[in-house]
């Protein structure tokens, strides 16, 4: 009986482990939630070049396609009165290799 609560403790320890957000995970969650600026910067920082876009979908959502890049507003203006949002630029390999969070005017 004793070693099979200890089994039991042992696999509920590491199956909870295993569910924990990471933090780029929880900033993209509460992005996706809020649409703040904090948020969406602090995952453009930790987000790494070359990986593909499904990942930034996973963490961010839905993005605003444009075909050669995905892009994430807040809904806050800039000095130039353009939104403000992240850009993730699309590689031939559909891999992210620039990324950025600034005005978005065009």
């Amino acid at each position: 009986m004793k070693i099979r609560s200890i089994c039991f403790l042992l696999f509920a320890f590491m199956f909870s482990a295993c569910q924990q957000q990471t933090e780029i995970e929880k900033l993209g969650k509460h992005y996706q939630q809020n649409k703040d600026y904090q948020s969406l910067n602090r995952v453009v920082e930790l987000m790494e070049l070359n990986v593909d876009t499904s990942y930034v979908k996973d963490i961010l959502g839905e993005p605003i396609d444009m075909g050669f890049d995905y892009r994430y507003l807040i809904d806050s203006t800039g000095q130039k009165g353009c939104v403000i949002g992240a850009v993730f630029h699309i590689n031939g390999e559909g891999k992210i290799d620039q990324k950025w969070v600034d005005e978005i005017c065009e």
